[in-house]
């Protein structure tokens, strides 16, 4: 019987399994493989290696057997894949579904069932005729998702071969090239077997993993064979409980604790499944259960099940954040939702951060990758961003939000608050609101008082119903406080307290849970307190020898290991055994916070510094930095210098990665970093090193005024302490932010003056880096003179040094000084010879700037065709650059360049993309590209409106020496009405 498809995709068909039989010139083998689609069959490559002749057979032996020729079309030995071309006689079905791929996870554990079907030697049998044949046999097994990572294989475990025919080879040999499926898709190819590998085991090529090591050519090649979509989906839906990927520490407090809850979950899956709302919030007072009923969703979405009677599509992926532990901010949300993507998109979309943009534009790009997959993100103690109203205090939630709800359907945000989120009104349609305002019932609160009496020895146990069911009213059912109110038992071993005891020492007030638990902390001695202050003052969830090794440093004697474990059984430490990590409820950490003693080893200032040095002593190097994550421990080094009040060491720390910040797109936390040292600083020698690299967050982040303020007061206090280098890097920073300021005056003394310092210290780079900015300035400012000058001082530096970067920066000076001196032909000649150069630096840095100049040239040397070829190359740089506004240049001369070669339809649709380029940018020519639009589409018809929206253009423009000059647009309107 034909296999039915499964839910999710056509799967394992029978009648599309190959029997491979290939003849070489020193005899004849087996192998086995999948007809993956009408015409092509996956195997392995070494059954096929040196066939001479190559015969696929299907249904061997059954109605509708058939056979076909096929041979080799792609292969590759070093990850033993291969793919053929059969050609099936007309009888073979070709109405079939392509073959489904995919991948297992290898991020976490878990054990997968996956089969095999294919023809091994040990199926071998005999036909009365005394002929052979081998019997099609299915290999039902197990992979391991985290074995053999390092080699890219799958190891099955399969029920061992029923005989072992010849001794000289593997009872295995002709299952080689057999798919290996996990649910309805192929997730590798079995490999060949050795004898040694034992009877039970089968190796498998694991596709994912061998996409990575093809080359190019024949990973593109490969990938359209089988018409892969890369990067593989995971093949279960519901493998490693739930196939998801979880980003972030789990929300786990209370996740043991949680009771029903039936009605509020019922409602979040409600809201959660429904594709209107954005935004479920769970509200309500400290210790209610926020976090619990949330981590609680979070964990039934992992494991692969819906968290209510309400059914909706399982997320691809979760995201946990809080304000508590990771902090909530915009670049955390980005990143924990790119590692969901995969590798790929995960390095494309830091990329796309590095290249700076705005706010918006990063998070367009990253729902653009998120396409259609359905993701959760859980915010924790929201109320830690907002106002006492609700209103958002936080710039970054505020961008969040506006982005989330303008989304169309992911991803979908989970909080948990103190208080509602205030909503503008036109958005609370698209928010839900669950309000924990009761504890849990008293049958549930008694359940729960047993539970954590499991082993009896507290004496909970024996107590009957009706006096839990008193403790659990005194407390108002509120989980937390059941907890506290037990912890007080278990640790209390001199006078064996009753829980009525504790009760009655109880006195209620408003807030029961903050109540009890400042009860609780009165009780515990000095050493509890300690752990617990290093705890609250770490801010997230941490490794028992990280707490060890911090203590060891305040306080040698402390027994950490043991009041650890003594905390943890009264119920104020709770664990993540699966992390082995131990954290503290948000409630609890703010209460051990604020009791950290005035004085001694285990002050709060002595505790942040010595947290501060942990996190320096785990901090890469410099030159390993590669990814935001990387200077992670410098970040939390800074913030607990903060918070010791060492300011000047936290600066000296900021100013280590603040540049590397800026320059990986993370400008506003350099900018946030600066401003919390900003007027503490004593030293002056660290006021200064702030002062230099505040200057160039702002004057990437802005305001411009505030940058040049800053390079100013670093200036100044440079030639104070007598720094020549710091005094450089500060007039460079000034000298370039009055030149985007438009104020020549102001520019030009400082860059030659920082060009001049540059050259006396001996430091080549970072003089090229002034001659270059120097001479720009004077080419933007008009003064090609001037800017040739300098761009020959630049070219002598570059010629003596032979850098290939700097010879490049050289030719760039060059070309945009000859372009403003209208010196055309050799504008062009310039141009080309630049982008070779920066290409032969192996730098994308001008490429697109240097052939826009070309392009420009062209145009003035009355050469349309060419200089549209040109320019068009210059667009496709400036794309790779992800720059929208040299992007937008190009197209706007593009369009014009279509334009005078009278291809009006071109320039009016490069003219749009050119208007759209530059809105995103915010550039002024936006308008003059619009206007070329309407003028190009006013043609041939409308000589005059074309003329007019010419006219237009031209006063748009605002005479940028790198975009189209008004004079030649306003000579074409004139042409245009006589």
């Amino acid at each position: 019987m034909r296999a039915e498809p499964s839910a999710d995709g056509p799967g394992l068909d029978p009648h599309r399994i190959a029997e491979i039989i290939v003849e070489t010139g020193g005899g004849r083998r087996r192998g086995s493989g999948y007809r993956i689609c009408a015409d092509a069959v996956l195997t392995a490559a070494h059954v096929v290696v040196d066939a001479t002749r190559v015969v696929v057979r299907c249904d061997a032996d059954r109605e509708g057997e058939w056979s076909g020729p096929a041979a080799v079309t792609w292969a590759d030995a070093g990850t033993d894949l291969a793919v053929l071309r059969v050609v099936p006689p007309a009888s073979a079905s070709a109405g079939i579904e392509p073959a489904r791929f995919g991948r297992i996870p290898d991020d976490r554990h878990g054990v997968i069932d996956v089969h095999a079907l294919g023809f091994p030697l040990w199926k071998r049998r005999s036909r009365s005729d005394r002929t052979s044949f081998r019997e099609l046999h299915q290999a039902d097994g197990t992979v391991a998702a985290l074995s053999n990572l390092r080699t890219g294989t799958l190891e099955m475990t399969v029920a061992p071969a029923g005989a072992d025919p010849d001794p000289a080879a593997s009872p295995w040999a002709g299952m080689s090239g057999a798919a290996v499926w996990a649910g309805s898709r192929i997730i590798g190819v079995v490999a060949e077997h050795h004898r040694s590998e034992g009877p039970g085991r089968l190796t498998a090529v694991r596709l994912d993993h061998a996409l990575g090591r093809l080359r190019p050519a024949d990973r593109a090649e490969f990938v359209r064979l089988l018409g892969l979509t890369e990067p593989l989906p995971l093949a279960l839906p519901g493998e490693t409980h739930g196939g998801l990927r979880v980003v972030g520490v789990p929300v786990a407090y209370g996740i043991e604790l949680f009771k029903n809850r039936a009605s509020e979950r019922d409602a979040i899956a409600r809201h959660l499944s429904d594709p209107a709302i954005r935004m479920v919030t769970i509200t309500g007072p400290r210790g209610i259960g926020k976090s619990a009923l949330a981590a609680k969703v979070m964990d039934l979405l992992d494991r692969g099940a819906w968290p209510g009677t309400v059914q909706g599509p399982l997320p691809s992926g979760l995201v946990n954040l809080s304000s508590r532990t990771s902090g909530i901010s915009l670049e955390r949300l980005y990143f924990d939702c790119a590692r969901l993507l995969g590798p790929e998109r995960l390095a494309g979309l830091r990329d796309v951060w590095n290249a700076g943009g705005t706010a918006q534009e990063r998070l367009a790009e990253l729902l653009a990758a998120m396409g259609d997959r359905l993701i959760v993100i859980l915010m924790d103690n929201l109320e830690d961003l907002l106002d006492d109203d609700g209103s958002i205090a936080d710039a970054e939630l505020a961008v969040i939000l506006d982005w989330l709800f303008r989304a169309r359907s992911t991803p979908r945000l989970l909080v948990t608050s103190q208080v509602p989120v205030r909503l503008a009104p036109e958005l609370r349609r698209f928010a839900a609101h669950v309000e924990l305002s009761e504890g849990l019932s008293p049958a549930e609160s008694a359940v729960l008082l047993r539970e954590l009496d499991r082993d009896g020895s507290l004496g909970i146990a024996d107590l009957s119903d009706d006096e839990l069911l008193h403790a659990a009213v005194h407390v108002h059912g509120v989980p937390r406080a059941l907890e506290l109110l037990v912890g007080a038992l278990a640790d209390d071993t001199v006078l064996l307290p009753r829980l009525q005891d504790v009760l009655n020492d109880f006195t209620r007030r408003h807030d029961v849970v903050a109540d009890l638990a400042q009860d609780r902390y009165k009780r515990l001695d000095e050493r509890a307190h300690a752990v617990l202050g290093v705890l609250a003052a770490l801010r997230t969830p941490v490794t028992q020898s990280a707490v060890e090794e911090i203590l060891a440093r305040l306080d040698p004697e402390l027994p950490t290991d043991l009041v650890l474990t003594s905390l943890v059984r009264m119920h104020l430490v709770s664990v993540d055994r699966a992390h082995r990590t131990f954290a503290l409820h948000p409630l609890d950490a703010e209460i051990a916070y604020g009791r950290m003693p005035e004085d001694g080893p285990h002050r709060r200032q002595a505790v942040e510094r010595e947290i501060a040095s942990w996190y320096g002593r785990r901090a890469p190097s410099r030159g390993t930095w590669r990814t935001l994550e990387d200077i992670e421990p410098q970040r939390r080094r800074f913030d607990h210098l903060v918070r010791s009040e060492d300011y000047d060491d936290a600066a000296r720390v900021l100013c280590e990665i603040s540049e590397w910040l800026v320059w990986h797109g993370s400008v506003l936390a350099a900018v946030s970093m600066h401003l919390a040292v900003e007027g503490r600083l004593r030293d002056e020698r660290v006021r200064l090193a702030h002062a230099v690299a505040y200057g160039h967050a702002r004057l990437s982040a802005g305001p411009m005024e505030q940058a040049a303020e800053l390079f100013t007061e670093a200036a100044a206090l440079a030639e104070r302490l007598g720094d020549r280098s710091a005094l450089q890097n500060a007039l460079f920073g000034l000298g370039d932010t009055h030149r985007q300021l438009g104020d020549r005056g102001a520019t030009v003394q400082p860059l030659t003056r920082a060009a001049e310092l540059a050259r006396e210290l001996g430091d080549t780079e970072r003089e090229a880096h002034a001659l270059l900015s120097l001479s720009l300035a004077h080419s933007y400012f008009g003064d090609g003179g001037s800017a040739l000058t300098v761009a020959t001082r630049l070219t002598e530096l570059a010629d003596g040094g032979g850098d290939l970067l700097t010879i490049a920066r050289a030719g760039n000076a060059r070309t945009i000084a000859l372009l403003t001196l209208g010196r055309w032909q050799e504008t062009a000649e310039a141009g080309a010879e630049t982008a070779r150069a920066y290409r032969a630096a192996d730098s994308q840095e001008a490429i697109a700037y240097a052939l826009n100049a070309q392009g420009l040239a062209l145009l003035a040397l009355d050469d349309p065709a060419r200089a549209a070829s040109v320019l068009e190359e210059a667009r496709h740089e400036a794309s790779l650059m992800e720059n929208p506004r040299a992007e937008g240049v190009c197209l706007l001369n593009l369009a014009w360049a279509y334009w005078c070669d009278a291809r009006y339809d071109r320039s009016a649709t490069t003219a749009d993309r050119a208007s759209a380029a530059l809105d995103i940018a915010g550039a002024t020519q936006a308008e003059a590209a619009r206007a070329l639009a309407e003028a190009a589409r006013a043609l041939p018809a409308g000589p005059g409106a074309a003329a007019e929206a010419l006219r237009r253009a031209a006063a748009a423009l605002d005479g940028n020496v790198e975009v189209v000059a008004p004079a030649w647009v306003e000579e074409r309107a004139r042409g245009l009405v006589g």
